[in-house]
């Protein structure tokens, strides 16, 4: 399995910077599931409601790529601070993979196996804090 990345946003965000920390997750998923023959590629956009975009999944099978592209608000982030910004993304993210990835027929994927080791790869890095905890980080932010 590879796990690729992008971003499409425009700056006022912390969006492109968020989708970084996920590297090390994207390290662990290729490693342990070496043996499953597909990319998993993520496009994460942020963009303005007015272009009404929305988030898309297309499995190219001759290329061996699902591609996920999620799409976010960017007026709604840019009025949240990082923490904010990586506690919504971070459930937006999960909640996507989780529904859209049960679609498709992967070979040599346990499918059930892969999303609760994406989830538990997630809280190691802070992403899918509930949101007292974002709130702690967000004051912990401000005041460090």
């Amino acid at each position: 399995m590879i796990l690729g990345r992008s971003t499409d946003t425009s700056g006022l965000t912390q969006v492109a910077h968020l989708s970084d920390e996920l590297q090390s997750v994207f390290d662990k998923a290729e490693t342990k599931y070496q043996v499953v023959d597909i990319e998993l590629f993520f496009v994460f956009r942020c963009l303005p409601e007015e272009y009404d975009r929305r988030s898309t999944v297309r499995h190219v099978k001759k290329e061996k790529v699902i591609y996920f592209d999620l799409v976010v608000s960017e007026d709604r982030y840019k009025t949240l601070s990082k923490s904010k910004q990586r506690y919504v993304l971070s459930h937006e993210f999960y909640a996507f993979l989780s529904e859209k990835i049960k679609k498709y027929k992967i070979e040599h994927l346990k499918v059930n196996e892969f999303i609760a080791n994406m989830g538990m790869w997630l809280r190691e890095i802070g992403w899918l804090k509930t949101e007292e905890e974002a709130e702690i980080s967000d004051f912990e932010e401000k005041y460090n």
